[in-house]
């Protein structure tokens, strides 16, 4: 009979850990993360980005340009877009590493920046997000709504999602810059947005992921388990990973809501989690770059695993083997 424990431990075996790489270099905290075919590019508070070959681990290029901690980096093509302390959202090239445009216009830090199409998006202390036109340089326009500085943006179709220190999330339209939709039921600072197809998923201050539909507005689960707030929330199939300040990253199923595994390793902050394929890379505190292989299998594969370990069917077999030739 299957023992209880391996019932009740089912779940979380579904994903299995492979041991992570560590990569080391920056001289702060790394607090973005972005990956690009075989490349991860890494934002710092040491004023770099970073390029780094994700097979080897080592470190390609060094950007800097910067004059004050890299918040953000997103990449597209041949291009990466960081924004900084230093108020300005930087274009560079990925291959030679040259800076090709600095656009200027927010009046404080700014905190996040996504690319969607030919246009960039940055959410600034300033309580603006600003759109730029890649090409020119140009700031398009500027939306106004939030009321204290917005962590996070997240842009899909003509849609764009922020997350922000006044606790709310913002649902934009991305060509008239008209707000469609506030979202309210986080008790703190809103740091992260994700979108999945018809779902918003958020990480906060208040140590809680909400799971959001996007057509009523309204929060369909509240994922609770980390204990300090959450900088980062990445969706992958069905699986949300979430990078939190109490050291960790977990993964939850985005249907059940239930936590699958919870992975240590940093020793401090986690800022930053992005999923390609079947690694998690992790930037935090500890200076540090994560690359952490994960494995899917099916329940019923581990149902017939958890069976054959109770029965202990190897050594029922070797004993059969034994009876049979000492028959003969």
């Amino acid at each position: 009979m299957l023992e209880e424990s391996n019932a009740r431990n089912l779940d979380h075996q579904q994903i299995q850990v492979g041991k992570p790489r560590i990569l080391v270099g920056h001289t702060s905290y790394v607090n973005s993360v972005f990956i690009k075919d075989n490349l991860i590019i890494s934002g710092s508070s040491d004023k770099t980005i970073r390029i780094w070959d994700i097979n080897s681990g080592e470190c390609l290029k060094t950007l800097e340009g910067h004059t004050y901690t890299v918040m953000s980096v997103f990449v597209k093509d041949n291009l990466i877009i960081s924004s900084s302390v230093d108020k300005t959202i930087k274009i560079w090239d990925i291959n030679s590493g040259k800076c090709l445009k600095t656009l200027e216009g927010h009046t404080s830090v700014v905190m996040s920046v996504f690319l969607k199409d030919n246009l960039i998006i940055g959410g600034s202390c300033d309580t603006t997000i600003k759109i730029w036109d890649i090409n020119s340089g140009e700031c398009l326009k500027t939306l106004e709504g939030h009321t204290c500085a917005i962590w996070s943006l997240f842009a899909k179709d003509n849609l764009i999602i922020s997350g922000s220190h006044d606790n709310k999330i913002r649902i934009w339209d991305i060509d008239t810059g008209s707000c469609l939709k506030i979202l309210k039921g986080h008790t703190n600072w809103v740091m992260s947005v994700f979108l999945k197809d018809n779902l918003i998923i958020s990480g906060s201050w208040d140590k809680s992921i909400r799971i959001w539909d996007i057509d009523s507005g309204s929060c369909l689960k509240t994922l609770e388990g980390h204990t300090d707030w959450i900088k980062s929330v990445f969706v992958k199939d069905n699986l949300i990973i979430s990078g939190s300040a109490d050291f960790t990253i977990r993964i939850w199923d985005i249907d059940s809501g239930e936590c699958l595994k919870t992975l240590e390793g940093h020793m401090d902050k986690v800022w930053s989690v992005f999923v390609k394929d079947n690694l998690i890379i992790s930037g935090s505190d500890d200076k540090t770059i994560r690359i952490t292989p994960i494995s899917l299998f099916p329940r019923e594969l581990w149902l017939f695993q958890s069976i054959m370990n109770s029965y202990n069917l190897a050594h029922h077999l070797e004993r059969e083997i034994r009876d049979y030739l000492d028959s003969r």
